[in-house]
């Protein structure tokens, strides 16, 4: 493999590496379901086109000296054989039921994925004669959840008999997003972040954050991820973040803070405390942008009982604005370059930081995170033969991590979980506590609940 092959991974990519096996598969499994019957071979022929026009879909983990890069396979016999090894199509799931995926989906999100030999992602079709579906798993190393939208928008694409275009190989680098322009900068970049974190230190004192744990592992065992489409439709919620000034992605946070909240009424110290994700690819200096590959950040937001949602929802605007105004200003610039020491550092001695954090539970807990993966219908093609119907993503988190989707009207929000700390039960519980906190708030016209939603 020539030196022009190997790409040097970015500070999130060594993060996966160094979590990958003690957390579990640190992969992306999207479950797409479609309108109509597609012959087979069709989808064999489009994934073996993304391997091909996605050069990052060839990738393994090659070591070197001192790190880890990695190595773009050439587009030749030998992804060939591993493209056999990588998709399937599943015989005996009914894809014409939601529970049926939703349960194929958790035995697949747990599989592991060969990142030294084979190719880095998993698929399983599963035909159905009017609503067949897509298990489609990539590990994290290939790219954020913006780059998975991507590949689902060229596959169906390709599936209404479209050309799939090539995507570029690029520099993964999320340095020029985060550090300051000049180096006359960096001292006010370092007191801003210093003054935001004395002033965060400050809020959370005297706080208990409420999570779904049921208690204290150390070391994690299997993931669960659990479908759940929100008992409020687009138009409703829409309507009602309108009403309020907001964005329905700010009443989805509130909502979601105040079902937390609502896990201990009596506790007056509760506190929810929600991570929500951030694409950097906005903050890279003018057409420096990247296209595809691992762009995220994140920033917490903390929530206390407010008198109304409406109050709720300008807190959560509020803290927004202003995290987004810290990553505009560079004020997270000395954190994050620390992360980017981590070749230094070495996957090693990062790896047992990982499970040493884990044994002594000294993880910063959060009661969720979230990630708001945007409209899915812009991934529906031009002139479509075939039509996504559903989709849902799933991804590994140390903590609970919640995804939000809107499609067909809908507002579908999948739930991940790691089983050794949280139990089936206290998932069904805040699903409960969440359908109640939206029928309160915006009532549908037909009551629906978790146990009665559409298969």
């Amino acid at each position: 493999m020539s030196e022009r092959a190997l790409i040097p991974l970015n500070r999130s990519e060594h993060m996966y590496w160094a979590g990958e096996g003690f957390l579990g598969a640190i992969s992306q499994a999207y479950l797409v379901r479609l309108d109509r019957a597609v012959d087979e071979s069709l989808v064999r022929q489009a994934l073996r086109e993304l391997a091909s026009s996605f050069p990052r879909m060839r990738g393994i983990l090659v070591p070197t000296a001192f790190t880890y890069k990695l190595g773009i396979l050439p587009d030749d016999l030998y992804v060939d054989q591993l493209f056999d090894d990588a998709y399937r199509v599943q015989r005996g799931v009914d894809a014409s039921s939601r529970a049926e995926l939703e349960a194929f989906h958790n035995e697949f999100f747990n599989e592991a994925i060969s990142l030294e030999r084979g190719l880095p992602w998993r698929a399983r079709f599963i035909p159905h004669p009017e609503q067949p579906a897509l298990l489609f798993s990539v590990h994290h190393i290939v790219g954020d959840g913006r780059s998975m939208f991507q590949m689902v928008s060229a596959i169906m694409a390709r599936l209404s008999g479209q050309a799939m275009k090539p995507c570029p190989l690029e520099s993964p680098s999320m340095v020029p997003a985060i550090t300051p322009a000049k180096w006359h900068q960096w001292p006010a970049s370092i007191a801003g972040w210093w003054r935001n974190s004395r002033r965060d230190a400050r809020a959370a004192l005297g706080q208990k954050i409420i999570t779904l744990a049921s208690r204290r592992s150390p070391r994690y065992t299997t993931s669960a991820v659990r479908y759940h489409e929100l008992a409020c439709d687009q138009a409703k919620l829409r309507a009602l973040a309108k009403q309020l000034g907001s964005s329905a992605n700010s009443v989805v946070v509130a909502v979601l803070c105040n079902s937390f909240l609502a896990l201990e009424p009596d506790n007056p110290n509760a506190v929810a405390v929600i991570r929500l994700s951030l694409d950097l690819r906005r903050f890279f200096p003018p057409g420096q942008q990247p296209e595809f590959g691992n762009f995220v950040s994140s920033f917490a937001v903390r929530a206390t009982r407010q008198a109304t949602l409406a109050d709720q929802v300008r807190s959560i605007d509020a803290q927004t604005k202003e995290h987004m105004a810290r990553y505009e200003r560079r004020e997270n610039a000395l954190p994050l370059m620390v992360y980017e020491w981590l070749p230094i550092i070495g996957r090693t001695l990062y790896s047992h930081f990982i499970v040493k954090s884990k044994a002594k539970g000294s993880f910063p807990p959060v009661s969720c995170h979230f990630s708001n993966l945007g409209n899915a219908e812009a991934l529906q093609p031009t002139d479509p033969q075939v039509r996504l119907t559903e989709l849902w993503p799933s991804t590994l988190s140390t903590a609970v991590i919640i995804g939000l989707v809107s499609l067909g009207g809908k507002f579908l929000l999948p739930i991940v979980y790691q089983r050794d700390e949280t139990d089936d039960p206290a998932i069904d519980r805040f699903r409960q506590i969440l359908d109640a906190q939206l029928v309160a708030i915006a009532p549908p016209t037909v009551a629906t609940s978790p146990a009665t939603s559409p298969a």
